[in-house]
């Protein structure tokens, strides 16, 4: 599946995202860089967003579905309800994120660091975490099956009611700190 360049797509933006502070939509489309925006119910969907910076913005039910965010940073940004399906977050920066809610079904976050994000009922099924830095991280009723936490990093994660069915544990840093290998 071909991403969408960012400045082509980044031009119909105003059209489909009603909820976007102009003035942080301009800045975003300019430099990919948006500190701190309101970028609620953006519509960003195979959007190529490599590298980008939106550190602290508010993305609550923003649509990033197979969108690339390689090595983007994405600390303290609030994602709450967003679709993320099958994005691309190879090692983006999520320490603190909110993605409470959130659809991660199937997306890409090997060597991604998430550490104290709040996954509270995201799903994750099916996404891979290989190598994935989760240290502290809130994942109560999150769904993890059939996800790849091969050497990641659990370690202090709270975890109540979250489902670890089929998912590959090997060399896995788990929430108690003993290393899981299952799946080894």
């Amino acid at each position: 599946m071909k991403a969408v360049p960012a400045a082509a797509f980044l031009a119909i933006l105003p059209i489909l995202a009603w909820a976007w502070d102009p003035d942080d939509l301009n800045r975003f489309r300019s430099t990919l860089t948006c500190l701190s925006c309101d970028l609620t119910g953006a519509n960003l969907a195979k959007a190529d967003l490599r590298a980008s910076n939106l550190g602290g913005s508010d993305l609550t039910d923003a649509r990033l579905s197979y969108s690339i965010l390689i090595g983007g940073n994405l600390s303290g940004v609030t994602l709450t309800g967003a679709d993320l399906r099958g994005a691309n977050l190879f090692y983006s920066l999520l320490d603190g994120a909110r993605l409470d809610d959130a659809d991660l079904t199937g997306a890409i976050l090997t060597g991604a660091t998430l550490t104290g994000a709040d996954l509270t009922g995201s799903d994750l099924g099916g996404a891979n975490l290989f190598s994935a830095n989760l240290a502290g991280a809130i994942m109560h009723r999150t769904d993890l099956r059939h996800a790849s936490l091969a050497r990641a990093n659990l370690g202090g994660t709270k975890m109540e009611h979250t489902a670890l069915d089929n998912a590959i544990l090997c060399k896995t840093l788990m929430p108690d700190g003993r290393s899981a290998d299952r799946d080894c």
